[in-house]
């Protein structure tokens, strides 16, 4: 097994491990759902940004926030072209202009982005690119913590970010542990931020170190010219 996925294993089972002594906790495992949601409620932004994935639960609510004049531009990221499947965010634009949204007014990336770390480079792209500084980002409630935190770390400095869980998602963080699919994804949202911190502790530390290594001492070489004839020596 590689060294990622014995990495991967070990927080499933330690994020297991853990929702297993939260559910005897029955207050404790209450704050961990509510703090799995992220509300900001903005009120106004330059761009709606989709995340990819539970496409009919996210993308009808940012096109009513369009509707309602959150922001004038939406933004639908997520998943890959492949084999020639719609990625996440193709189907989102579908979605959208199912519910009215004019396709002038929608930006369709999705080309490479498995991942909400890959969603988030990408949104940091496209902020720099078109020069978005008020960002609201719709996604399931569950996931709005977790991708709050990523965002924050990679949008460019000076972005203000909301996030926006869709109600039309029915995750009850007052009793999640109750279905087995809202435990399941709580018990991957602990494991995938675990693994992000992870990483991006790892990449810190390996760039700081970088930075410290002394610098090689240049290799100086003295170049004499050779007498003139007659001349001095």
């Amino acid at each position: 097994m590689a060294p990622m996925s014995r990495l991967r294993l070990a927080l499933a089972i330690l994020a297991a491990l853990g929702l297993g002594l939260l559910l005897s906790v029955r207050p404790a495992a209450r704050a961990l759902g509510r703090g799995l949601v992220r509300d900001d409620r903005p009120v106004s932004a330059d761009v709606i940004v989709v995340l990819g994935g539970d496409v009919r639960r996210r993308a009808p609510h940012a096109a009513a926030l369009w509707k309602e004049g959150l922001a004038p531009r939406v933004l639908a990221v997520g998943g890959t072209v492949e084999q020639g499947r719609l990625s996440e965010a193709r189907k989102t634009a579908r979605v959208l202009a199912e519910a009215g949204v004019p396709a002038e007014v929608v930006t369709v990336l999705g080309q490479d982005e498995p991942s909400t770390q890959a969603e988030a480079a990408a949104i940091a792209i496209a902020c720099a690119e078109q020069g978005w500084i008020e960002v609201a980002v719709v996604t399931s409630p569950y996931h709005t913590w977790r991708a709050g935190q990523i965002l924050e770390h990679s949008l460019p400095e000076g972005t203000r970010l909301s996030m926006v869980p869709s109600p039309l998602d029915p995750f009850n963080a007052e009793g999640w542990w109750q279905d087995p699919m809202q435990r399941r994804r709580v018990r991957n949202e602990v494991g995938k931020y675990l693994l992000w911190r992870l990483l991006a502790r790892a990449d810190a530390e390996e760039q700081a170190s970088r930075k410290m290594e002394p610098m090689k001492p240049l290799a100086l070489t003295r170049t004499y010219s050779a007498p003139r004839p007659g001349g001095a020596a």
